[in-house]
């Protein structure tokens, strides 16, 4: 590994969030499944959920380099966010599709844009955004956050070697007397306002 990719990802680490978790780290830990049927699989856990992905593109002979990881977003919890933490490339775009289930269902010689529940192209301009927001805009379309289930991601670039760390934030669903407690209070402060 290239001392300064093994700099930055270990100051990601050790500076974004004091408990989070490394899903997987592919400059140690090798490459991301390439099979769509038996992606690498990760259980999420409450909060940060980090992955140090590489996706190194055409290697010239026609053959891509396609990462597919199932995430399982635990019972009581949802996926809220996808951050991008960083992206590091010669090329001004990458990109991922999610789908629920253990699997990636679609060919991706065949896949059209539709068929996704959702997609996003990203590059350097969505440091630091949710990328599920995006991906929630393509496809089928669906509303974040995501609820407990596990569902698969496909991530490709066509052209350069890129890094990417996306961290998957897991957070608790508000339980329902949470909710009916904000509720009381918006609705007390209203009629502080209006008195």
């Amino acid at each position: 590994m290239k001392p300064i990719l093994l700099a930055s990802a270990v100051l990601l680490a050790a500076t974004h969030a004091a408990h989070a978790q490394i899903l997987w780290n592919e400059f140690t830990q090798g490459d991301l499944s390439g099979d769509r049927f038996h992606p690498t699989p990760f259980n999420l856990a409450e909060g940060s959920n980090i992955l140090f992905g590489v996706m190194t593109g055409d290697d010239g002979t026609g053959t891509i380099d396609r990462d597919y990881f199932s995430i399982t977003i635990p019972q009581g919890h949802v996926l809220a966010r996808i951050d991008l933490l960083l992206y590091l490339s010669d090329d001004f775009a990458a990109f991922a599709g999610i789908q629920p289930g253990p699997i990636f269902p679609n060919d991706p010689d065949t896949v059209l844009p539709g068929d996704l529940l959702g997609w996003v192209v990203f590059g350097f301009d969505h440091e630091g955004q949710d990328l599920l927001a995006e991906m929630s805009l393509n496809g089928q379309t669906f509303t974040p956050p995501l609820p407990a289930g596990t569902y698969t991601l496909w991530a490709q670039q066509l052209d350069s070697f890129t890094e990417w760390t996306p961290d998957f934030v897991v957070e608790p669903v508000p339980a329902p007397a949470t909710l009916a407690l904000a509720a009381l209070g918006v609705m007390a402060m209203r009629r502080r306002r209006s008195t």
